[in-house]
């Protein structure tokens, strides 16, 4: 994003802290399961594609080319859904430096995100809000923002909105807490 922060500030607030994530990929544990996950889908679209790509090049009959167009069509699905799985949480890490940036305020935290499309999301600083710091043995991550959702079975589910892999994390949970309690 080219604007600068202070653009989205309210009258009187000033920014105190701003990063970005750590370059590199972060959250292995996370992408390997997932890829493990998605590698039964990729693998089975990739065979679907290759047999429709056979019937439909080399079609014995008018029936076979149409079942051989069906697998061609039908196994996008899959590969997409699969090379998703497999490759997306890994591309999305590793650019993360370049998508994401975060800034903290004598108000509120704020996440922009740049990409296909570009948003920016604040989060108050109140002193009823949780936060927290996970340390990483390379970067850390800081929540500042709980939300309890239900999903449509009626689960409860936890979602915590933070700054992941940042270098200071402890410098910037600090500066969150004394926010929170009035002496920033």
């Amino acid at each position: 994003m080219a604007e600068s922060w202070q653009h989205f500030f309210q009258p009187g607030e000033t920014l105190l802290w701003e990063g970005t994530p750590k370059h590199g990929v972060h959250g292995w544990p996370k992408i390997i399961s997932l890829a493990i996950f998605g590698m039964p889908f990729l693998l089975v679209g990739l065979g679907a594609f290759v047999t429709g790509a056979g019937m439909a090049l080399f079609p014995e009959n008018w029936s076979s080319f149409g079942m051989g167009f069906f697998l061609l069509a039908f196994s996008l699905i899959f590969v997409g859904a699969g090379g998703v799985m497999v490759f997306g949480q890994l591309y999305a890490t590793a650019t993360a430096h370049r998508t994401l940036r975060y800034a903290v305020s004598t108000q509120c935290a704020y996440i922009a995100k740049s990409g296909w499309t570009r948003s920016i999301e604040s989060y108050p600083i109140l002193k009823s809000s949780a936060l927290g710091l996970e340390k990483g043995r390379k970067a850390d991550t800081v929540w500042f923002h709980v939300r309890n959702e239900k999903d449509s079975d009626g689960d409860l589910s936890t979602t915590r909105i933070s700054f992941d892999n940042i270098a200071d994390g402890e410098e910037v949970y600090r500066l969150l807490r004394s926010i929170q309690t009035g002496t920033a």
